[in-house]
C-alpha cells in the first residue's frame, strides 16, 4: 500500500518533468503571451513598459491544483500550455446591461410624471383664463366706451324727441280745446230740445293727433322719470278720449230720430204702444207691444190696430204682426186678441227722455275730461287740457339744453 503511494507520487512528478519543456525539475514554465514579455527589456523608445490588465470579461483566477498556481500570461478559459498567437483578436467585451428598475422606483417615475403634466394642464388652464379674462376686460372697456357715446347719442336724440314731442302735445291740445267748445255748445242746444245735428258731423272730423305712434323715434326712455310719466299718462288719456269721443258720435247717430220725433209729439201726444192680454194656465197676463201705426192719443182711437209681439217658433223668438181689437168691455183674455192704448207719458221716460239723457251724460263727461271737474274745490281736477300744457313746458325745457 505505501509503495502504490510512493509509485503514484513519483508518476506525478514524472508528469510534472514531461511538463516543463526542460529546466529543473518541479520549475514551472511561463506560457509566452502577447505582447512585450516581462524580462526582455525596456522598449528600444525609453517609454515604461506596460503591465497587462485583466480584461473585464476574464474568469476569475483559476483555482491552484496540487498547491501549484497557473502561470502568469495564460488566458483564462484556455487549456493550460496553450499560448495566445499573436495574432489573435482581443477578446470581445460583453456589456452587461443595467439593473432592471424596481416596481417602486417605476411607481415614484410614474408619479412623478403625473405631477409634471397636472401642473402644465393647471399652467394651461391659467394661460387660456388670463387669456379670457384679458379678452373680457377689453370687450368691457369697448361696450363701456360703445355704452358711454351711445347713451351720449341717445341723450341728444332725446333732446330733440322733446322739441318735436312739444309740437304734438300743443297741437293736440289745440283739438282738445276745439272739442270741448263744440261740446258746451251742443249741451245748450240739447238743454233747449234742439237735436245737436251739426255735433254729429264735427265728431267725425275732429281727432286728437296724438297716440303712441307719437312716441316711435323721440328716445323717451332716456327723459327725466316723472317726465316720462306725464308722457305715458298724456297718451293713454288722449286714446281713451278719442274712442269715447266715437262712442258718442254713434250714440246721435241712433238717437236722432227718435228725440226728435218725441219731442215734435210733446204737443200733439200719440200712441205709440199697447197692452195686450193673454192667458197663462189660470193666470191672464199683459204685455207692452209697439203699435205698428201710431195714431194721436187726443182723438178718437181706431177700433181695430195692429200690434208687433214676440211669439215663440221653432227658430226661438220673432216679432209677429197681429191684428187687435181695442177693448172696451168683457174678458181681456178671451177670444180675439184685445188691446189697451198706453198714455204716451207715462212711457216718455223710458224713450226719448231716457236717450236725451244718456247724450247730456256722456257730453258732460268728456268735457269734464277735458276741461277737470271744477264743481267741488274739494274734489277738484285738473283737465286733460291743462295737463297737456304742463307737459309741453316741461318739454320745452328739455329741449333747450341743445
Amino acid at each position: 500500500m505505501a509503495e502504490e503511494k510512493k509509485k503514484s507520487k513519483i508518476d506525478l512528478k514524472a508528469r510534472l518533468g514531461k511538463t516543463s519543456m526542460g529546466g529543473a525539475p518541479g520549475a514551472a514554465v511561463p506560457l509566452p503571451v502577447p505582447g512585450p514579455q516581462l524580462g526582455s527589456g525596456p522598449p528600444p523608445d525609453g517609454s515604461p513598459v506596460p503591465v497587462p490588465t485583466p480584461h473585464p470579461s476574464a474568469r476569475p483566477p483559476m483555482p491552484s491544483v496540487g498547491g501549484i498556481a497557473p502561470p502568469s500570461g495564460i488566458s483564462q478559459g484556455i487549456s493550460p500550455g496553450i499560448p495566445l498567437p499573436p495574432f489573435a483578436p482581443a477578446p470581445r467585451t460583453i456589456q452587461t446591461p443595467p439593473p432592471k428598475p424596481t416596481a417602486a422606483a417605476q411607481t415614484i417615475k410614474v408619479e412623478i410624471g403625473e405631477e409634471v403634466e397636472q401642473e402644465r394642464r393647471k399652467a394651461s388652464k391659467r394661460t387660456a383664463l388670463y387669456a379670457a379674462l384679458t379678452a373680457f376686460v377689453g370687450i368691457a372697456i369697448g361696450f363701456a366706451a360703445g355704452g358711454a357715446k351711445e347713451r351720449g347719442d341717445r341723450g341728444k336724440m332725446a333732446v330733440q324727441g322733446a322739441g318735436l314731442l312739444e309740437k304734438d302735445v300743443r297741437a293736440a291740445n289745440e283739438k282738445m280745446q276745439e272739442l270741448s267748445q263744440k261740446l258746451s255748445s251742443a249741451a245748450e242746444q240739447l238743454s233747449s230740445k234742439k237735436f245737436p245735428t251739426q255735433l254729429t258731423t264735427d265728431l267725425g272730423a275732429i281727432n286728437i293727433p296724438f297716440d303712441a305712434t307719437n312716441l316711435e323715434g323721440k328716445q323717451v326712455g332716456s327723459l327725466p322719470g316723472r317726465v316720462l310719466r306725464q308722457v305715458l299718462a298724456y297718451t293713454t288719456s288722449v286714446q281713451d278720449l278719442n274712442k269715447t269721443k266715437d262712442s258718442l258720435k254713434n250714440l246721435l247717430v241712433a238717437a236722432q230720430a227718435p228725440v226728435e220725433k218725441s219731442w215734435k209729439e210733446q204737443a200733439e201726444p200719440v200712441a205709440n204702444f199697447s197692452v195686450v192680454f193673454r192667458r197663462d194656465g189660470d193666470k191672464t197676463l199683459a204685455e207692452l207691444v209697439p203699435n205698428k201705426a201710431p195714431f194721436p192719443f187726443g182723438k178718437d182711437w181706431p177700433a181695430k190696430y195692429t200690434v208687433t209681439r214676440l211669439e215663440r217658433t221653432q227658430q226661438g223668438m220673432k216679432p209677429t204682426e197681429k191684428e187687435a181689437i181695442r177693448w172696451t168691455r168683457g174678458d181681456l183674455a178671451g177670444g180675439d186678441l184685445q188691446a189697451l192704448p198706453v198714455d204716451p207719458q207715462s212711457v216718455a221716460a223710458f224713450t226719448s227722455e231716457q236717450i236725451v239723457f244718456k247724450l247730456a251724460s256722456a257730453m258732460r263727461d268728456i268735457r269734464q275730461l277735458l276741461e277737470g271737474n271744477k264743481d267741488n274745490p274739494a274734489t277738484e281736477t285738473d283737465g286733460l287740457i291743462k295737463e297737456g300744457d304742463n307737459l309741453a313746458n316741461e318739454l320745452h325745457k328739455i329741449s333747450l339744453a341743445r
